[in-house]
């Protein structure tokens, strides 16, 4: 840092010089009676001109081998005898050009103020002294040739002592700086990548609101929605955000974490965001900073954990409540098929006993679908072929004159397959399939089915035309006794989610109003 300042220093200095040549020449034309003789302007004219080409040496040599101690020796020199050749040539003590021995020792001291500026102030003082001693006769009376020898000197070393001091003082000054500015920006740096380096977005705003600074994590986090944010309303970027901030400026502390739901770019996500005050050291309040994730999967986690639970303790209620009706339906049914063979009840009570024997087989079906829901019996197994067990389900199904006929498109792994209970599976498939088929529409109906290995796991994927459902509707699909069939039981989609969990699987669903339902499968490739 510091040989470059003055390498800097010796570039002014030298694009100094030739202004201050070019000063003196143009002096010396505008003013020519200045010089007394002839012989005068010819001197000055071979003194500009050395001037000139010492100059040109001078920025030849530092091209050459940089400005090394030499160089800086050799013009502090050159300078000083140039000078003292100028001030003898024009006059000596009377010269009007004795300011050039100020201009050398200030030219050295910018150089290296300790060692060359002091030899250049040593050099003009003992150059002044001769010239003045060669030249004293010449300028007329004693008394004030005296005068303007002492007052030059004076001038010459309180010139150097102050220029001396002062660089001193502009070199240790240039050096703090120099260690500050690295402090600083190694700050900078410590920051920026400190910020950047958070898995956390942080966005911090004003007090007014408006953004100052986010980093990677939250452009990563909110995409699109930030870039380009600096200077904008926070809740033109995070919808909600202000009441966050109002609650943070209020509150003390402020509550932990606040959960907030965004739309970037098109996808819906929800935010875990805390908000802190940012203050000076005297408690003056500059701002606030936001730190958020996104916690959209943990939320979709915690629902489906809720899910599993919730239809747990229904299960196992459903079953309990099944064993318990079972029994008694049993009586019933022995009962009235009893009386229908004894000829024990009248011909018009025929037509009730048989409505009794109806209803009870009814009830005795649902009460196994119960047991079915509550504890889904695991048997052997067995290496399932998928797309054979899909296939015979689909054959099964398009024989019902009450379903809508549908394209099948299937896109299926060559061998795809598993081990698990293949009662299971089918269950599952054969209740997914039927609500595809009963969601279809009258015409055009089509149903897509794929699947793929991805790692150690198997994922399958029914996928239908149909009218679809709305967020609410896709929020409860799974909860049992919720359908949207008349005829239905709701227990359909409750049973597939208790059984692909029982086997250790996944279930999802994406659906839109009017533009069908997806449900997305996972299960390991060992049950």
């Amino acid at each position: 840092m510091k040989s470059t300042n003055t390498q800097k220093i010796f570039l002014s200095i030298t694009g100094g010089r030739l202004v201050l040549f070019l000063l003196i020449l143009a002096a010396s034309l505008v003013f020519p009676r200045a010089f007394p003789t002839a012989q005068a302007v010819t001197y000055m004219s071979i003194l500009l001109g050395s001037a000139f080409f010492l100059t040109a040496v001078y920025i030849y040599w530092y091209r050459k081998k940089g400005l090394t101690s030499t160089l800086k020796n050799v013009q502090t020199v050159l300078d000083v005898l140039l000078a003292s050749v100028t001030v003898y040539l024009t006059g000596g003590l009377a010269s009007p050009f004795t300011f050039l021995y100020s201009i050398a020792i200030i030219t050295a001291c910018l150089l290296s103020p300790e060692r060359i500026g002091s030899l250049s102030a040593i050099l003009s003082t003992l150059f002044y002294t001769l010239i003045s001693i060669l030249t004293w006769k010449q300028a007329g009376v004693d008394n004030e040739a005296a005068f303007t020898f002492f007052l030059n000197m004076g001038a010459f070393n309180t010139v150097a002592v102050l220029a001396i001091y002062l660089t001193k003082r502009l070199h240790q000054l240039e050096e703090r700086l120099s260690i500050t500015t690295k402090d600083v920006f190694m700050l900078e740096e410590i920051q920026r990548h400190l910020a950047n380096s958070l898995k956390s977005g942080l966005i911090t705003v004003d007090r007014s609101g408006s953004v100052l600074y986010y980093n990677i994590a939250a452009q990563e986090i909110l995409g699109k929605v930030i870039e380009n944010s600096y200077g904008k309303s926070l809740k033109a970027i995070i919808p909600g955000s202000q009441k966050v901030l109002k609650h943070c400026y209020e509150d003390n502390p402020p509550e932990s974490r606040v959960e907030i739901e965004v739309e970037c770019e098109g996808d819906h996500k929800v935010l875990g965001l805390s908000c802190f005050a940012i203050t000076d050291n005297e408690g003056f309040f500059l701002g606030h900073g936001l730190i958020f994730q996104d916690i959209t999967k943990i939320k979709e986690r915690q629902e489906k954990l809720q899910l599993i639970d919730r239809l747990a303790a229904l299960g196992e209620m459903a079953a309990g409540l099944a064993h318990e009706i079972r029994n008694p339906l049993a009586s019933i049914s022995g009962a009235a098929e009893f009386l229908g063979q004894a000829d024990l009840v009248l011909p018009e009570g025929k037509r009730l006993v048989e409505i009794i024997q109806k209803e009870t087989e009814r009830l005795n079906r649902l009460t196994s679908t119960f047991l079915l829901y509550g504890r889904p019996e695991k048997n052997k197994a067995e290496k399932i072929m998928v797309e054979e067990e899909i296939s015979s389900i689909l054959v099964l199904l398009q024989q019902r004159r009450s379903l809508a006929q549908a394209q099948i498109q299937m896109d299926l792994a060559s061998g795809l397959s598993f081990t698990a209970d293949p009662h299971m599976f089918r269950q599952v498939m054969l209740n997914l399939l039927l609500n595809a088929f009963q969601a279809l529409p009258k015409r055009s109906g089509k149903i897509q089915i794929s699947g793929r290995y991805l790692g150690q796991s198997v994922n399958i994927t029914i996928s239908d035309n149909g009218e679809g459902l709305d967020k609410s509707e896709l929020k409860k699909i799974f909860d049992p006794f919720y359908t949207t069939k008349p005829e239905g039981t709701g227990l359909g989609l409750s049973i597939v989610h208790r059984i692909v969990t029982e086997l250790g699987g996944q279930i999802s669903v994406k659906s839109e109003k009017g533009e069908g339902t997806t449900f997305m499968l996972t299960f390991p490739k060992n049950c």
